[in-house]
Parts: C-alpha cells; sequence; structure tokens
C-alpha cells in the first residue's frame, strides 16, 4: 500500500509548499481529460487523480497531516505476534502460522482428502 507522500513523490519532511507544487504538477499531467473518452487510459487517470486528492487533502492540512504521520509511525513500529493457523474441517492446529496461504487444513483433514 503506498502512502500519500508516496502518492505525491514527496518525502515526509516535505514542507507544505513543496506538497503544493507536487499535487499541482501531478493534476495537470494525470488530470482524465487528458486522455481520450473512454480509454484506459482514462479509466486509469481518474483513479490516479482520486488517490493524489485525497493525499494532498490528508497532507495539506496540518492537523490531518500530524494525525497521519503518527499513525505511520505507529504502523511501521507495531510488530505484531505471529498466530498458529487452525483447521478450516476440524479446528485443530495446523503445522503453519497465519500467512496468506491457502493451506487451511490440519494433516489428518489433509490426508482423509486425498
Amino acid at each position: 500500500m503506498r502512502t500519500h507522500y508516496e502518492t505525491l513523490g514527496v518525502s515526509q519532511e516535505a514542507s507544505t509548499e513543496r506538497i503544493r507544487r507536487a499535487y499541482r504538477r501531478l493534476v495537470k499531467s494525470c488530470h482524465p481529460d487528458l486522455f481520450p473518452i473512454g480509454s484506459r487510459a482514462q479509466s486509469e487517470a481518474g483513479e490516479r487523480i482520486r488517490d493524489i486528492i485525497a493525499a494532498y487533502r490528508v497532507l495539506s492540512n496540518t492537523t490531518k497531516r500530524t494525525f497521519y504521520d503518527a499513525t505511520l509511525r505507529e504502523r511501521a513500529c507495531s510488530h505484531r505476534e505471529a498466530k498458529p493457523e487452525h483447521c478450516q474441517k476440524c479446528g485443530n492446529l495446523t503445522l503453519y502460522w497465519r500467512t496468506k496461504s491457502d493451506v487451511g487444513l490440519c494433516e489428518g483433514c489433509r490426508k482423509a482428502a486425498t
């Protein structure tokens, strides 16, 4: 997931003026009206411009930016404890830790399924 800073192409230390200039530059180059009507490029530009506007709304407001920076720091510092995965059929522990895998079955249920 991209941060608002990455969306605008500025560093976290960027001044409000630098953020404003980056926003204006991106809006001028990514505006959907610059692309042929109904084209894929126009729809992609529409999505991109929405991201740019959302990022600017947060970073141009001092209060919102302070809160956003705090959430970024919190997200970077949080260390979540790994939890074991449970079988989707019987509820027993599998030999896997929660990941984005689609395993979800213990050895017994996996053997019974084959």
